[in-house]
């Protein structure tokens, strides 16, 4: 997938949940935190990192949405991607 798919991709996704119609902002689902993980995943690390890291495990922290990719069978570490509640990068990191 190019990258310009990705990035249009997220912007699409993210402005169809950032506001709603009374311009109150809401909350990121877990299916949305998924994708935007992914999205951003696939920015900073390649589509080839984030596909060998599927099924990726999510939980809610507080206000956060903590996403993680399984380790692959070779070597080499998972990707970590903090989203705040409305959809915000907070941290991504790749373990070594």
């Amino acid at each position: 997938m190019k990258i310009q798919n990705v990035l249009l991709t997220g912007v699409l996704m993210y402005s169809s949940f950032a506001l709603s119609a009374d311009t109150q902002t809401q909350l990121v689902t877990k299916e949305q935190a998924l994708q935007l993980a992914e999205n951003y995943v696939i920015q900073h690390y390649g589509n080839q990192t984030a596909q060998a890291q599927k099924p990726y495990q999510i939980k809610r922290e507080g206000e956060y949405w903590i996403v993680t990719g399984n380790p692959p069978k070779v070597l080499g570490g998972n990707f970590l991607v903090v989203l705040g509640e409305k959809g915000k990068l907070e941290k991504i990191t790749h373990t070594k």
